[in-house]
Parts: structure tokens; C-alpha cells; sequence
């Protein structure tokens, strides 16, 4: 089958879509439980956070979300990313 001739059921099992906002980009969540940590792989499922709205959900481990180191971190606003205090020296 074509990509486009599967089933729209499908795309529920292989495709992360964030019911917030929309967005289909999702990264891994760090387990906060013991019910995270043991019950949820049991179930065959994963918490993910997305990308956009920071949204946090379970879902099946078959959909693809991105390792946290992966994710690049968003500075304060105001800030050009790479710009630390540290590096900056007061004459």
C-alpha cells in the first residue's frame, strides 16, 4: 500500500497529533510516577509532551517522539539563543 491508500485509522498507531494545537512534532517525557515508570510500558504506551504547547499525553510507544537531548532548547524571550550571562563581562 501507498502511503496515501492507508487507512486514515492507521495513522492513529504511527503519526503523534497534539489535540491542543495541532502540531505533529512530540518529544519523550520524563516518567513522573510509579504508574509512568511501571505500569505504562506494560500498556504499551509512553508519555510525550508536545513541541508547540508543551501539551502532555500517553501514547502508544509505536508513534515516533524525539529523545530530550534531541530537542533544542528555546531561551528566555528576548535572548538570542546562545547568548549566556556568563559570557558577558561588565566594563
Amino acid at each position: 500500500m501507498t502511503p496515501l491508500a492507508r487507512p486514515s485509522w492507521s495513522r492513529f498507531f504511527e503519526e503523534f497529533y497534539c489535540r491542543e494545537c495541532g502540531s505533529q512534532e512530540a518529544y519523550q517525557s520524563r516518567p513522573r510516577s510509579f504508574f509512568e515508570r511501571r505500569v505504562l510500558p506494560l500498556l504499551l504506551l509512553q508519555a510525550v509532551r508536545c513541541e508547540r504547547c508543551y501539551h502532555r499525553v500517553y501514547v502508544l510507544r509505536t508513534i515516533p517522539a524525539l529523545e530530550r537531548g534531541q530537542l533544542e532548547r528555546k531561551g528566555p524571550k528576548g535572548e538570542p539563543p546562545g547568548d549566556s550571562r556568563r559570557d558577558r563581562s561588565v566594563a
